[in-house]
């Protein structure tokens, strides 16, 4: 497909699969009425709307997903049992549950609460989307209530955390430091862009890596007006005004780096660099923007490893420390009311602050 055309859409995607019209006018006809010819054409129809609407997910989430289903069917074969056992009876997912806690990585080591909780979780879109079948909500909140009294358990035997853990928060100061160690080099231009940006954005590694360059508009005066088109809730708008510091300053960052590098409207925002230091035409990947995220911290002489998440979470983190409410941060990071993970980044915070913090002031 060239790139001026528009996408298919799951009715163009379906048509060549449809017979002809069985009828020629709205009808109130009910489901169990329908015919073999009309229910095929119905399940036509939903089949092509559930392909395209697979299509559209981003590429870490459908790789998620399928992690989930292989180490399901690692357990399956195991035991012998069909791969639509999970929707027998909760005994099922709560031993899924205990085999995951003592061994269910490939290499046979213990899984993390947190991957446990995801495998649970792409395990029942899975089920439902590809095979028709849908666990009881009872069944999944019966293996969670496990895998808590599992970890409640773990931590009075003082266990050490398992897997690993949030990524650290990149704070202003490491912030400061790692745009102030980026060489005055294409690749340190683009470096300090994509730190920069995807700090003011709170990106994710596939959030950022998705912006073209059409998704950053110049406002006169203002800042960049910042699409987010890809995401893994909700796409959004974010509002970035220019840094009070040149030097930190995300908007002037993107214009030093798309004038450098000659980025093009309908090209990727963010750029893969050739081996001479030349810019190439194609974008960096989710991996590749944690990759630069790292590796700018290392080369700016940081002792914390950061990693892709850190922006995210040293924006979030950073924002509240300096007074914003929820309603402001969420809107730049996405997170929905009453969201339990923006909380937690809430309450790290908090707990230091002046209002929160029982000691302050009085030591």
């Amino acid at each position: 497909m060239s790139t001026d055309q528009a996408p298919e859409t799951a009715v163009e995607l379906a048509a060549p699969h449809l017979p002809a019209p069985l009828i020629t006018a709205p009808s109130l006809v009910l489901p169990d009425q329908y015919g073999p010819e009309l229910t095929e054409r119905l399940d036509a129809l939903d089949d092509a709307a559930e392909d395209f609407a697979a299509r559209q997910r981003p590429a870490n989430t459908r790789r998620a997903y399928a992690g989930d289903w292989k180490t399901w069917t690692r357990f399956a074969t195991g035991l012998g049992i069909p791969l639509t056992a999970a929707a027998y009876k909760p005994g099922v997912l709560r031993t899924y549950v205990t085999w995951m806690w003592d061994q269910g990585g490939e290499d046979g080591r213990p899984l993390a609460p947190t991957t446990i909780d995801r495998r649970l979780a792409g395990l029942a879109v899975t089920l439902r989307r590809d095979h028709g079948v849908v666990i009881p909500p009872e069944f999944t909140e019966a293996a969670r209530e496990l895998l808590k009294d599992l970890k409640r358990q773990a931590a009075a035997r003082k266990e050490p955390p398992r897997g690993r853990g949030k990524a650290p928060a990149m704070r202003l100061d490491a912030l400061r430091a790692i745009v102030d160690a980026c060489p005055d080099t294409l690749t340190g231009l683009r470096d300090r862009a994509t730190v920069l940006l995807s700090f003011a954005t709170a990106a994710r590694r596939h959030e950022a890596a998705a912006l073209m360059a059409r998704d950053l508009v110049l406002v006169e005066g203002e800042g960049l007006d910042v699409d987010v088109r890809v995401s893994k809730t909700h796409p959004r708008q974010v509002a970035v005004p220019y840094g009070s510091t040149p030097e930190t300053c995300p908007v002037r960052a993107w214009q030093a780096w798309q004038e450098a590098a000659g980025i093009e409207p309908d090209t990727p925002a963010l750029r893969r660099m050739h081996r001479t230091g030349s810019v190439t035409r194609a974008g960096l990947s989710p991996q590749s923007v944690g990759a630069v995220i790292t590796e700018a911290g290392r080369r700016a002489g940081v002792t914390i490893r950061f990693t892709g998440h850190s922006v995210r979470s040293g924006m979030i983190t950073e924002a509240r420390r300096a007074g914003k409410d929820r309603k402001a941060i969420s809107n730049i990071s996405g997170h929905v009311d009453g969201s339990p993970v923006l909380d937690g980044y809430i309450q790290t915070a908090d707990r230091w602050s002046h209002q929160d913090n029982a000691l302050k002031g009085v030591l």
